[in-house]
């Protein structure tokens, strides 16, 4: 359980992503990107493996063979802040750490959905400062992509809903 938190609150703190962009626009992204990719070919590699035991509790063990989640995390939003409008892509964002980190407190299943669904349209609802039935069929469509079996939710979400952001 301890893991588990830690991971949320991973998550939730990719937020300051959105702050640190500002200062250095798309530079900042292309520059995370390129760093984030050579660390996790070095870890991926064995290369300085006594540096990244200091994350193995943060860790799944599913994650020791093949790309993080940290690292799906930052291209998912890194491209999502270069290719869309920055609104739609904070939207995407704030799904991301805040709706996908709570419902990660829960094993996967109803109440996992369920708790994803609800902070997604509240993030939604915040946002457009209004409420819709657009907005709960775009949550609706959001928790069907976190649910997606095969693709990396880290990934897939930020881009998602910054793509149905202005539909």
């Amino acid at each position: 359980m301890k893991r588990r938190i830690a991971r949320r609150l991973f998550h939730v703190s990719g937020l300051f992503l959105y702050p640190l962009s500002q200062a250095g626009g798309p530079f900042f992204w292309w520059g995370l990107l390129f760093g984030v990719s050579v660390l996790e070919f070095l870890r991926l590699s064995g290369r300085f493996s006594r540096f990244f035991d200091y994350f193995q509790p943060l860790m799944r063990p599913e994650e020791k063979r093949r790309p993080s989640g940290t690292f799906w995390y930052i291209w998912g939003v890194g491209l999502s802040f270069l290719l869309l409008p920055e609104r739609a892509a904070f939207s995407g964002l704030l799904v991301l750490a805040l709706a996908d980190g709570l419902a990660g407190l829960f094993e996967r299943g109803r109440l996992h959905s369920l708790v994803f669904f609800g902070v997604s349209l509240g993030v939604a609802h915040f946002l457009k400062g209004t409420f819709s039935w657009e907005l709960i069929l775009k949550a609706g469509l959001w928790t069907l992509v976190e649910g997606l079996p095969r693709a990396n939710d880290n990934f897939t979400l930020p881009l998602a809903v910054g793509l149905t952001w202005e539909l």
